[in-house]
C-alpha cells in the first residue's frame, strides 16, 4: 500500500480507546487529520463509507479502514518503520503485549469503569442519550446510579492491586519508564492509560479516595503518570495539528483514493475454514455485538482479519475477541434467536 495519504483519525475527546492511539501518533510525530464522531450512535459518517462497526477509534489510511486501537497502533508500527517506541527484545516485546491485555481485556479498564464519579451533576452518567446507547452496546446492562455504587467498593479493590503491582514490581526499583527503557515506549502506551484515565482526566476527579490512592501511597505511580502527561504534551508540540475534516469531505477523500489496499495474506489453513472472497460478518465477541461489517474475506492470519465492503474499502479487525461468521450462518442464527 502507499502512504501517500495521511492516516484519518475517528474519534471523540471522551474516548479513552482513542486517547492510545492519539499518544502513538504524537509521540511518533505521525501528521494525521481527523473526523469528529459523537459519542454515541447513530454516526453517519462512517455508514457513508460502509462501516458497521460502532466502537472508536477509527482509522484510515487509503482505502484501507482499521478497528481497534490495539489493530490501529500495531498498523502503525509497521506501516512506519523505525519506530522510536518499539520494544529492542523479543521479551520486552511480550511483556508489553502482556500489558495490552492486562489493561483491556485482563479486567483494568472494567474496574476503573466502576468507578466513574456518578455523583457530579453534569458528568456523563447524568446523560440519559449516553446511557442509552451505552446499555445498547453492553448488551442491556444499564449504568445506573445505584449500580454504580454497589460495583464501586469491589472495583477499587482490584484497582488497588493493580497500583501495588505496579509500584511493588515495575516501578520499584526507580526506574522512569514501565521497561527502563529511555523514553516512553509501547510497554507505557499500553500500562499507563487506565491510569492516566482515573488520575487525571477532569471528568474522572473524584474517582480515586485519596486516603487509599494518594500519591503518598504510590508515588512512584504517579510520578510515573505524571512523566508520561509531560512527555506527550511536549511532543504534540512539535506536531503539526490535524486538518478536521466533515463528514462530506472525508467521505469523497475516503472514497476517490486511487491507493492500492494493503495486502495480507490469506491462511487457509485457519481454523474457521473459510474461503477467500466468501460473504461474512464480523464484529465484536466481548460487547458491542451489534456493530457488524458485512463484506467479503479477502484476509486472515493469525491476529488480523480484512474484508472488501461495498464501497470497496478494505475494513480490518484484530481476531483476539472479534468473531467470523458467514452471512448465512450470521442469518440462521438470528432467525434461530428470534424463535426463543
Amino acid at each position: 500500500m502507499s502512504l501517500t495519504e495521511k492516516p484519518i483519525l475517528f474519534q471523540y475527546p471522551l474516548s479513552i480507546y482513542s486517547h492510545r492511539v492519539l499518544w502513538y501518533l504524537w509521540l511518533r510525530g505521525i501528521p494525521y487529520d481527523e473526523c469528529a464522531q459523537p459519542p454515541v450512535m447513530p454516526r453517519p459518517d462512517l455508514a457513508s463509507i460502509g462501516v458497521g462497526y460502532r466502537k472508536i477509534p477509527i482509522m484510515t489510511i487509503g482505502k484501507d479502514v482499521y478497528c481497534d486501537s490495539r489493530l490501529i497502533i500495531s498498523k502503525l508500527e509497521s506501516l512506519y518503520p523505525n519506530s522510536c517506541l518499539a520494544l529492542q527484545s523479543p521479551a520486552d516485546a511480550g511483556v508489553r503485549k502482556l500489558f495490552e491485555s492486562w489493561t483491556i481485556d485482563g479486567g483494568i479498564f472494567a474496574n476503573a469503569v466502576k468507578l466513574m464519579p456518578f455523583w457530579l451533576d453534569k458528568g456523563l452518567l447524568q446523560n440519559k442519550g449516553f446511557l442509552d446507547d451505552r446499555q445498547k452496546l453492553m448488551g442491556g446492562r444499564r449504568m445506573t446510579a445505584e449500580a454504580m455504587a454497589a460495583g464501586r467498593p469491589e472495583g477499587l479493590q482490584h484497582l488497588r492491586q493493580a497500583f501495588e503491582l505496579l509500584e511493588t514490581t515495575f516501578l520499584a526499583d526507580g526506574r522512569e519508564w514501565i521497561l527502563a527503557t529511555k523514553e516512553p515506549s509501547l510497554a507505557d502506551i499500553d500500562a499507563v492509560w487506565p491510569f492516566e484515565w482515573l488520575m487525571v482526566d477532569k471528568g474522572m476527579r473524584g474517582s480515586l479516595p485519596n486516603d487509599q490512592f494518594g500519591a503518598q501511597a504510590y508515588p512512584r505511580v504517579y510520578a510515573w503518570v505524571q512523566r508520561f502527561v509531560a512527555e506527550v504534551k511536549k511532543r504534540k508540540r512539535n506536531i503539526s495539528p490535524p486538518v478536521a475534516l466533515d463528514g462530506a469531505s472525508m467521505s469523497q477523500r475516503v472514497l476517490s483514493t486511487d491507493t492500492v489496499a494493503e495486502n495480507v495474506p490469506f491462511d487457509k489453513n485457519d481454523p474457521l475454514q473459510l474461503q477467500q472472497h466468501e460473504e461474512v460478518e464480523v464484529y465484536p465477541s466481548d460487547y458491542g455485538r451489534t456493530g457488524k461489517s458485512t463484506g467479503q474475506i479477502v484476509g486472515l492470519t493469525t491476529t488480523e482479519v480484512v474484508i472488501r465492503n461495498k464501497q470497496g474499502l478494505h475494513q480490518h479487525f484484530p481476531r483476539w475477541n472479534f468473531s467470523i461468521k458467514k452471512t448465512e450462518e450470521a442469518d440462521g442464527m438470528t432467525t434461530g434467536a428470534s424463535k426463543i
